[in-house]
């Protein structure tokens, strides 16, 4: 498992990650890996990027792997996928739906793929002043998934997913699954008057001027705050390994913030070709 984090505010959107990924094996045991990849800049030179939670591979490949060779189709690289280079007038609707195109229609669905995968496609389309979300959620090889609006232009927050329980609790009050078990054991005439009191514990620390640095901040608290309440918990640690931190804003378009990298890049100084990154 891992969390998966987006935080929007009028200067831009902030993705943020932990880098644990399980392998379920015989007998109800796992393998837990704290060297996962599950932030990708789709294009090095548009605005657009995703994150992943949920299965960490596609049959052998893993979806950094497959990310990187959706990035070669997104920016003409690759001769096979010619009418998939992003043009300036790209949406990043348009991007969450190629990613259906190939992450689904060419590797899920042939492959008869159990267990959720999930993909929050953002940033900036092409001529837009504000930035955006889409939310790909692959569950069902027999089911094709239609990307959803998860922020629109106009909207500033926060979002979490894989295990948002730790952040929900901290800035909700109550995690998602707390009104259906209410629901069991209140009568269905009160459970408005309930969730209205629930509602009033709100915060919403995400507000639409805050600064980008703060946001920054922000997202990777959220995540390091999941990384210590699923330490504590019995079981394997399913959040883990570093935090990696990236934002996508409309002037300087996509940049890390905190990164891990299996290599030193000082020392590989002759190594130009970003694409491989």
């Amino acid at each position: 498992m891992t969390v998966a984090v987006a935080v929007k505010v009028f200067d831009g959107i902030v993705l943020a990650t932990d880098s644990a990924t399980t392998l379920l094996l015989g007998g109800g045991a796992a393998q837990v890996y704290n060297g996962a990849d599950k932030i990708f800049h789709l294009h090095r030179r548009r605005p657009v990027a995703a994150m992943t939670w949920g299965n960490g591979v596609i049959g052998a490949a893993s979806i950094a792997t497959l990310a990187k060779d959706l990035r070669r189709r997104f920016m003409g690289l690759d001769p096979a996928w010619p009418d998939w280079e992003l043009q300036d007038d790209y949406t990043v609707e348009g991007v969450a739906n190629r990613l259906v195109d190939m992450m689904f229609d060419e590797l899920y669905d042939p492959l008869g793929v159990h267990g959720v995968l999930g993909f929050l496609v953002a940033g900036y389309s092409g001529g837009s002043k504000a930035s955006e979300a889409w939310l790909v959620l692959l569950d069902d090889p027999a089911s094709r998934p239609v990307p959803a609006l998860a922020a629109g232009p106009d909207q500033a927050g926060w979002l979490a997913y894989a295990q948002p329980e730790a952040v929900q609790r901290l800035f909700n009050g109550y995690d998602e699954h707390l009104p259906a078990k209410l629901g069991q054991v209140i009568d269905a005439a009160h459970m408005p008057a309930v969730m209205d009191v629930l509602n009033q514990r709100l915060t919403r620390p995400a507000q639409p001027p805050m600064p980008l640095l703060d946001a920054i901040s922000l997202a990777g608290f959220m995540v390091d705050v999941t990384i210590g309440y699923s330490r504590f918990l019995l079981g394997a640690d399913t959040v883990g390994g570093p935090t990696e931190v990236a934002s996508i804003t409309r002037h300087e378009g996509f940049k890390w913030i905190s990164r891990k990298h299996y290599y030193d890049p000082r020392l590989n100084p002759g190594d130009l070709d970003h694409d491989r990154q």
